[in-house]
């Protein structure tokens, strides 16, 4: 997005790997078009992408992909929990701020954590990078 929130799309690909390498290409293809700053990379697991986002657009934060997170969270649990444990999350990744994120991740918790003690804990580890989207407007 620019400066009066124009959206504008830099590069497409598809792509059939997933690796760091493969979005490296991508990466420096921004790099080489003239882009120089970055603000956010939001990605799904990807090991090193992270690191080798930082080696062109050493400013830009990075999030972990929510939408990744819940799914993979949905499909730890139990098919009768699914809807309620959605509708719980929605209260983490759809806060406006990050203090009520927190506030909803506490209350999952709260809820959670004695029947799907590895998903809360899942979570927990991650929250500050799935949160970070929060600090901008």
């Amino acid at each position: 997005m620019d400066e009066g929130d124009y959206k504008e799309i830099l590069d497409f690909e598809v792509n059939p790997s997933e690796g760091a390498e493969s979005w490296l290409e991508m990466i420096k293809r921004l790099y080489e078009q003239g882009v120089r700053e970055v603000l956010l990379f939001v990605a799904d697991g990807v090991i090193g992408l992270e690191e080798r986002i930082k080696e062109y657009f050493p400013k830009a934060d990075f999030q972990s992909c929510v939408v990744h997170k819940v799914r993979n969270t949905l499909n730890k649990v139990r098919t009768k929990d699914r809807k309620k444990i959605a509708r719980d999350l929605k209260r983490i990744y759809q806060a406006s701020t990050e203090k009520k994120a927190l506030r909803g991740f506490e209350k999952f918790k709260e809820k959670w954590e004695l029947k799907y003690p590895k998903v809360v804990k899942s979570w927990e580890q991650e929250l500050y990078k799935l949160l970070i989207f929060l600090k901008y407007p």
